[in-house]
């Protein structure tokens, strides 16, 4: 599941006026569930506490759905909904949201692309016409198409090929799988993306981006009734699309540690992304590898912050945890190393503190402030309209029981100190790493 890690102060806040409203237990959210004839699943949620309603679209599409050699068309889609549609001209989407005192916008991963408008109560309206005018007539026209893909391809080099490390964090990803759906990047491959036709686009565009592959949630000052009433009124003559299969697999067991080296030319100082294959949301590991990663990872007081930084002032900086997906995920840990440290020294540092979880465990001290840590992202994470929707979004697609989204607390709560042990001997293992190391680039006279 998604974790959103907040400012101390503000989510403990939030978990003691939760905690004040009688009857009510923290982060608890009520919701009803429905679906329309043309297979669209509506999923509304009141919120009386501020006069304000998040309209949140989730279609089940991301990079892992791409067809070889169709890599990026997911993140270009992303770009492509904010060109217009049969009533929304060219840009005019954000400029309705704006005016009406609202924001919005999306996001794509390997799993699934999101669109969002935060809107007054008021204007609720305005959201649901927007989603369905771009869901059921998107201007997918060769100018659109071209125009986005440009920019896309300068979103690549801008954000990728010209970052410190963004092409050694690309590396560790597609390195560590041989599941093939995550073997290519969200970004996208400039070939696939040059190769790519508007033609592609709107294929893509009926296959993917149709009611029956995608869910509405609303959160807010709302009535059902009316809510329901509006969203038949602009969904509901939308035609459904092609049945797109559920993403399912599992990573095949590696027979060794994989290992690369990157030349970094935006670099000042090496650094190291290591990783392991983890499994799916659905696993019943998961809330005590997700536990693991506070105590390993989260925060200045974490185990390898501790070591790395204050301890051994090996590293800059060291971070990371659990990366869950739909299908195979990644228990990530990455260090930038202190200027002349050899990279290798943060590298062994970090094999040493999991080497002391494995073999020595965690005092209880430890799993409680990782349990309380949990709970207050728990209900930090929720603490606002938006962030409802995406929870029961994340329980939505991830094939949770819905219900569960307010009792799953109890599973994390459940793990014990032999539970931490038992994973971090099960999956941090030599054969289930992957090791990239991003070098500076020589200087050369």
């Amino acid at each position: 599941m998604k974790r959103v890690f907040f400012v101390g102060c503000l989510a403990t806040l939030a978990f003691a006026c939760l905690t004040a409203v009688a009857g009510v237990k923290p982060g608890t959210i009520e919701y009803k569930d429905y679906v329309l004839d043309n297979g669209l699943r509506v999923i509304l949620s009141e919120d009386h506490s501020v006069p304000v309603v998040a309209v949140d679209v989730w279609y089940h599409v991301g990079s892992a759905y791409e067809e070889e050699g169709k890599s990026g068309f997911a993140h270009l889609f992303e770009h492509m909904m904010f060109q217009g549609s049969e009533n929304v001209g060219k840009a005019e989407h954000s400029q309705f949201v704006q005016r009406a005192g609202g924001n919005n916008n999306g996001s794509t991963t390997q799993d699934r692309t999101n669109y969002f408008e935060v809107l007054p109560a008021n204007r609720l309206n305005l959201g649901l016409w927007l989603e369905a005018d771009r869901m059921r007539s998107l201007a997918v026209t060769s100018e659109n198409f071209e125009n986005q893909r440009n920019v896309v391809k300068e979103e690549r080099r801008q954000r990728i090929d010209n970052q410190p490390y963004g092409n050694a964090f690309l590396a560790s990803d597609t390195l560590s799988y041989d599941f093939k759906p995550y073997q290519h990047t969200v970004i996208g491959r400039m070939v696939d993306l040059d190769n790519g036709t508007a033609d592609d686009a709107k294929a893509f565009f009926n296959n993917y981006y149709r009611p029956n592959n995608a869910v509405l949630v609303i959160v807010g000052d709302i009535e059902p009734g009316k809510t329901m009433k509006m969203v038949e009124q602009y969904f509901g003559n939308i035609p459904r699309g092609p049945e797109v299969k559920p993403l399912t697999g599992d990573e095949p067991p590696h027979t060794a540690e994989r290992r690369a080296v990157i030349e970094d030319k935006n670099a000042n100082v090496p650094a190291v992304f290591m990783s392991y294959t983890i499994p799916n949301c659905f696993d019943n590991d998961m809330p005590a590898l997700e536990l693991l990663g506070k105590i390993l990872t989260d925060g200045e007081s974490s185990r390898m912050h501790n070591r790395l930084v204050k301890q051994e002032k090996a590293a800059v900086v060291v971070f990371g945890g659990t990366d869950v997906r739909r299908g195979p995920g990644l228990f990530r840990f990455i260090s930038a190393s202190n200027v002349g440290v050899d990279i290798g020294k943060c590298e062994s540092l970090m094999l040493d503190e999991i080497e002391k979880v494995k073999k020595e465990g965690i005092d209880a001290k430890e799993l409680e402030k990782a349990k309380i840590q949990f709970k207050t992202d728990f209900v930090g994470e929720r603490a606002t309209v938006l962030g409802k929707a995406e929870t029961i979004h994340d329980y939505v697609y991830f094939d949770r029981e819905l219900a569960s989204m307010n009792t799953d607390v109890e599973r994390y709560m459940a793990v014990t100190s032999e539970d931490i042990i038992r994973v971090a001997n099960k999956y941090f293992v030599e054969n289930n790493r992957t090791v990239v190391i991003a070098e500076p680039a020589s200087k050369k006279g």
